[in-house]
């Protein structure tokens, strides 16, 4: 068997030691991991990287205003505001209470209870009364509907005194599906059926429910809302008027998570709570930074940006500030949180993996000689 001289043979293996051990330093910048650093020009190039301090802080809360007032600008025109004035519309199938006073042929004709009946609208919308001959009464309001008795029936009766009212509401409806208590069918009633006052009708939303992404169809159109602006910044822009076959959807909030990452005690997927989640909010909640191996000055949040590079925002925990900056920072749903290693940690783990191959060869070395 062929094998190298003594000499020539300690030579090879401290040669393979050395470009081992110069392996090993040049690639401390390339450690195993994932690694990020505010300083590195690779970094500044592929994201748009920025510093979270009260400047940043100040135009992010801007941009969010100003997202939200476009929102409520480029609303549809058919979808209305809250505090638009609205008045119930007579429709098909909806039963409707006439009393004539002084009048109870007209008011319960053939009945002999004291209980007060009523006329259901005809399905074209008409409607038959005494004197008054066939009428359309679909479309119209409660007020609209007297006026047009009064003036039929002042041909018989002087001064006729009419009441009309809708006693029961089967006309319209919106449906309501997704994370509500109890989900269905809810009847447009004279009460402004208010997107709020829909859910609340349905029971109101889950544990689940995501309020921020809640959608509203529209014949061939899908308009999303952002409900928590309403419940948490009191913006009424967020609560529209809804119309008869509207379909409501209450996502779950499985998709609407912050996640966080790195040198954190619990690696975590946070589901978004009710109202905002701050940077404070998702290190605490993953248990806070690893005080053993997080670089306190390297911590990131990662946002997806509509733009080519995503937005990195660095935040230098191990200044005196960095815990008050941290719960003004408003995360938003798929954000990303990393907690960079402390650099002497990252040494630590290159040599544990490269030890044992230096452990090999030394022992190989030692070995060879022996035998020799």
């Amino acid at each position: 068997m062929h094998t190298l001289p003594p000499a020539r043979h300690m030579s090879y293996f401290r040669l393979l030691f050395v470009h081992l051990l110069a392996a090993t330093l040049a690639a401390c910048a390339h450690a195993p991991g994932m690694t990020l650093d505010a300083g590195s020009d690779d970094l500044k190039a592929r994201a748009n990287l920025q510093s979270i301090d009260a400047p940043t802080l100040r135009q992010l809360q801007s941009d969010r205003r100003t997202r939200l007032a476009d929102e409520a600008a480029a609303l549809p025109a058919a979808f209305r505001s809250s505090t638009a004035r609205y008045d119930y519309l007579v429709a098909p199938q909806d039963v409707v209470r006439i009393t004539v006073w002084n009048q109870p042929e007209l008011t319960n004709p053939a009945n002999t209870t004291t209980e007060l009946s009523g006329r259901v609208v005809n399905s074209d919308g008409s409607m038959f009364f005494p004197y008054v001959g066939k009428f359309q009464a679909a479309g119209l309001t409660v007020q609209d509907i007297r006026a047009l008795l009064v003036k039929g029936l002042s041909r018989v009766i002087k001064a006729p005194q009419v009441d009309v009212s809708v006693l029961q509401y089967r006309g319209q409806r919106v449906y309501v599906s997704g994370e509500v208590r109890t989900p269905g069918a809810v009847p447009v009633t004279d009460v402004p059926p208010d997107l709020a006052d829909v859910i609340a009708r349905s029971g109101g939303s889950t544990a689940e429910a995501d309020l921020s992404a809640v959608t509203i169809t529209r014949g061939a159109a899908t308009l999303r809302v952002n409900l928590q602006a309403l419940y948490y910044n009191g913006d009424g822009r967020a609560n529209l008027r809804l119309q008869n076959g509207d379909i409501v959807n209450v996502p779950e909030r499985r998709f609407a998570r912050v996640f966080v990452t790195g040198e954190v005690l619990r690696q975590s997927a946070l589901p978004m709570p009710r109202g905002d989640m701050t940077l404070a909010d998702a290190l605490a909640d993953a248990g806070g930074v690893n005080p053993l191996s997080a670089n306190a000055g390297q911590v990131f949040v990662i946002r997806a940006s509509s733009e080519p590079k995503p937005f990195v925002y660095h935040l230098n925990a191990a200044a005196p500030d960095a815990l008050l900056l941290a719960d003004q920072f408003v995360l938003q749903a798929r954000d990303v949180v990393y907690v960079d290693t402390a650099p002497v940690v990252r040494w630590s783990r290159l040599i544990n993996n490269v030890l044992p191959s230096a452990s090999f060869l030394r022992d190989t070395w030692t070995d060879n000689r022996i035998i020799r």
